[in-house]
């Protein structure tokens, strides 16, 4: 029961709406591949760096992924993400119940699947998991079978190299696995992992395919100060890192530190234990959890590889625990009972929680349960609106609005920058990076591209900053915004152009206005709703339009949002009222402050006036 109570709260966290930028570029080159019946070579989705080359090794996810969409769309994504991410759990859970048994191996991979879950999302890097999972459960099984099922290995590796670049860590499992025994292994092993390790040169690229995740490492990560703005290159040591996912990885990497070194005290290299599974220190495994946990510590973005290949290590040096320590496994037997009725109803209590919306209202990520996209992140409107208006190319945008704009390409042409970092390169992003603070380089780099027309996404600050710099200044003219993006066109020639989204703004701004009055939700929680009403309020307070900004932050708090936001966001609405002479509205705003945290000394202040 707390095995399948497990796998089903990994299908419920994992069955979300899109909400992920890359999703669309991904679409965008399956797009490209079908329609041409080939692999690019180089850059086919921008205007700016055609001559690029691009290896694309996640040709297959992304072919994939568009003839799912044009079959069923949305929905049927997200369907299927969801059973990838359920089936590579329960292959994780069949690994280490071999060591653990049901109740504590369900343990196990239940804090796997909750360390994991931010990165459940429809990348590549889904089928990496199911991947990666697939080859520990051949090599686990290899040793038991007299490394019958072996050869899985080889087909397991020839997709994944044409899927993803995380192949390499496929790769460097079996290596660990080959060299980590503390006896020759296995002629199986070794004919069949050879074989893999030489099949992942079966891509589209050859041997510079094979070689290009190292290259890849070289080139893009937290290290290069381009890269420290990402999120995902920070290291989850860094500070401010204190989420659910990054607690439970922090917790999961000491206990496998501990229980590895209480296995390798414990374990006896010369003997080999009647019905110990393990036998001798898997020193195989140890290698790969140190690597995992050496990449992990670098981005939070590997977390999840370190939660899902270590565990079976875990699982292994814990079994050897028990083995050792009789007082300690008698326990353990006794305890079994509880533990299995713990771990399914913290499984039941989990996806409960993800399908309501309110794990993700408490850890405060953008996720909403179910298919489809995830409303207020994506510039659709404002992409539909440019493609009305027949807003003039060559557009501007930045990287995260990109992934969509690939995708729809309003004004043709392809995008400015979009997410695949690799392909614009180390220089080109440097150069994008240092334009969004600098107004003089920004306008530089518009004049040398031919810029017409900027579609801004504007959630966060730097993205806004260069929205007020365009809004206040004299070249360009705003001439459509919404609760994601805002649109800009240069003045000088585009008469016409501007003319034409005069004419078109008030529909769509009714459009906009409807999007923010709709009748508030509050189950399932509208995680995506409430970003964009953030983002819209945040916006129309940038470029000076005040008072719908309040109507916006009111209905902000109509649908619910953290106390601590709810408190900053009472004192911004506070703060104006008092400044516009609405003393009653203000005090009234200052009062529900207090209610929230009494010892707030600027709503006690506004309070006493």
């Amino acid at each position: 029961m707390a095995c399948v109570a497990v796998i089903l709260s990994a299908f419920a966290l994992s069955f979300r709406k899109i909400s992920d930028f890359d999703t669309w570029w991904h679409l965008a080159a399956g797009r490209w591949i079908a329609t041409h019946r080939a692999i690019p070579a180089t850059d086919t989705l921008s205007h700016t760096v055609r001559d690029h080359p691009w290896i694309n090794l996640q040709w297959g996810f992304d072919l994939g992924l568009y003839l799912l969409h044009a079959r069923g769309g949305p929905l049927l994504l997200c369907l299927v993400g969801a059973i990838a991410f359920s089936v590579a759990v329960a292959l994780l859970l069949r690994v280490v119940r071999l060591h653990l048994g049901s109740s504590f191996g369900a343990l196990l991979v239940l804090l796997v699947i909750v360390t994991a879950q931010e990165r459940i999302i429809l990348r590549p890097e889904l089928l990496s998991f199911l991947l990666f999972a697939g080859v520990l459960s051949v090599l686990e099984h290899g040793r038991d079978r007299e490394g019958r099922g072996l050869f899985l290995l080889v087909p397991l590796m020839i997709v994944w190299v044409n899927v993803h670049a995380l192949f390499v860590i496929g790769a460097f499992a079996i290596v660990c696995a080959l060299v980590g025994t503390t006896t020759a292994p296995s002629r199986r092993l070794m004919v069949w992992g050879g074989v893999a390790l030489a099949s992942v040169l079966i891509n589209p690229s050859g041997l510079k395919g094979a070689l290009f995740p190292l290259r890849l490492l070289s080139r893009i990560n937290g290290t290069n100060a381009v890269f420290q703005t990402v999120g995902e290159f920070a290291s989850p040591f860094a500070a401010g890192a204190g989420d659910l996912s990054m607690v439970i990885y922090k917790v999961g990497l000491a206990i496998g530190c501990g229980a590895a070194v209480a296995a390798f005290i414990l374990s006896r290299p010369t003997r080999v234990r009647t019905g110990a599974r393990g036998g001798p220190f898997d020193w195989g495994g140890l290698i790969l959890f140190t690597g995992l946990a050496v990449v992990s510590a670098a981005a939070r973005r590997n977390v999840a590889l370190f939660a899902l290949g270590s565990a079976p290590f875990m699982a292994r040096c814990l079994a050897t625990v028990l083995t050792e320590r009789p007082g300690l496994r008698a326990r353990a037997a006794r305890r079994a009972p509880l533990v299995a009725a713990t771990v399914t109803i913290g499984a039941v209590l989990l996806g409960a929680a993800a399908v309501t919306g309110a794990f993700y209202k408490w850890t405060l990520e953008p996720q909403e349960f179910g298919g489809g996209v995830i409303e207020g992140t994506f510039p659709v409107r404002a992409a539909a609106f440019a493609r009305a208006a027949a807003l003039p190319p060559t557009l501007y945008n930045d990287m995260l609005g990109g992934g969509y704009l690939a995708w729809d390409d309003p004004l043709g042409g392809g995008v400015f920058i979009d997410g695949r970092l690799e392909v614009y390169d180390t220089p080109f992003v440097a150069e994008y990076v240092a334009a969004m603070s600098d107004p003089v380089r920004w306008q530089a780099d518009a004049d040398r591209y031919g810029i017409q027309t900027a579609i801004i996404f504007h959630h966060f600050e730097y993205d806004r900053l260069l929205v007020g710099r365009l809004f206040h200044g004299t070249g360009w003219s705003l001439v459509y915004a919404d609760e994601v993006a805002a649109i800009f066109v240069r003045r000088q020639g585009n008469a016409a152009a501007l003319a034409r989204a005069t004419a078109l703004g008030p529909q769509w701004n009714e459009q906009t206005a409807a999007w923010l009055s709709r009748p508030v939700e509050r189950w399932p929680y509208p995680a995506g709703r409430v970003q964009g009403t953030r983002a819209l309020a945040r916006f129309l307070a940038t470029v000076g339009s005040y008072e719908p900004a309040v109507a916006a932050y009111l209905k902000l708090l109509e649908l619910g949002v953290a106390v601590d936001e709810e408190v900053d966001v009472r004192l911004l609405l506070a703060r104006h009222f008092a400044s516009t002479g609405r003393l009653a509205q203000a005090q009234e705003q200052a009062r529900r402050i207090l209610e929230l945290n009494p010892g707030n000394a600027e709503a006690q202040q506004l309070l006493r006036r």
